[in-house]
């Protein structure tokens, strides 16, 4: 079954510090507020329906060539 990234949607969209709603995943694990890969199951189509979900880009990984990099740059100065 496919997947889907998605995130709870905030509770108040003028104050985006107010927190997001907690939604729970069918087995009653919350979905965390940055999101969430999951199934594209009927379940998840109902939230997303009903405004609950909202569908979100996946954050993106750094890459590992500049990871090491700084991590080279840090070691060399102490």
């Amino acid at each position: 079954m496919p997947h889907l990234y998605v995130k709870p949607r905030p509770l108040d969209p003028k104050r985006p510090d107010a927190g997001t709603l907690q939604v729970r995943l069918e087995n009653g694990k919350p979905i965390p507020a940055e999101g969430a890969l999951v199934e594209h199951t009927p379940y998840i189509r109902r939230r997303l329906r009903d405004g609950d979900l909202v569908t979100a880009k996946p954050p993106t990984k750094p890459s590992r060539a500049k990871s090491t990099a700084n991590a080279d740059a840090g070691e060399k100065e102490a």
